[in-house]
C-alpha cells in the first residue's frame, strides 16, 4: 500500500529543512573578530584561552630549515599588536564569518608570520600559525 503525502508531512519536512539550514550557519563566528582581536593581542589571559594547545604550525629553528611545529603552553610568548608604522612589513588581515587570517611579511627578506583563526562553539580562536624568521 502506498503512503500518502499529507499536509502534516509538507509540515515536518519544512520544519526539519529550516532546522538543517539554521544548524548549518552555526558554524560562524557569534563574536565581533575586531574586538575578539584586539582583546586577544592585550590580555595575556584571555590569549591563553583563545589558542588551541598544542597549535600546530610551521616554524623556522636556528640553522634549519622552516619544519612542522606545535607550540605549547608552557612555551607560550603572549602575541602584541606589531607595530609595523614605518618599517618594511606589510600586514595582511582577511576576515570572514568563518576564518581569519592576519599575515605579517617582508617581501623578498625572508620574514614571514601568519596566524590562522576558526570559529570554535561560535568563539574565535587561534588554530595554526606560521613564524619564519629572518
Amino acid at each position: 500500500m502506498k503512503k500518502k503525502f499529507t499536509p502534516y508531512n509538507l509540515i515536518l519536512l519544512v520544519m526539519l529543512m529550516a532546522f538543517g539550514c539554521r544548524s548549518a550557519n552555526v558554524k560562524g563566528a557569534r563574536e565581533n573578530f575586531d574586538v575578539f582581536y584586539e582583546k586577544f593581542l592585550s590580555d595575556s589571559s584571555f590569549q591563553m584561552e583563545r589558542i588551541q594547545f598544542p597549535l600546530p604550525g610551521i616554524k623556522t629553528i636556528e640553522d634549519e630549515e622552516d619544519s612542522t611545529y606545535q607550540w605549547t603552553k608552557e612555551e607560550w610568548v603572549m602575541l602584541k599588536e606589531p607595530d609595523l608604522e614605518g618599517t618594511e612589513f606589510k600586514r595582511n588581515l582577511q576576515v570572514s564569518d568563518t576564518l581569519a587570517t592576519d599575515e605579517i611579511f617582508t617581501e623578498n627578506a625572508g620574514f614571514y608570520f601568519k596566524m590562522v583563526y576558526e570559529p570554535i562553539k561560535r568563539k574565535w580562536h587561534l588554530v595554526y600559525m606560521v613564524d619564519t624568521g629572518l
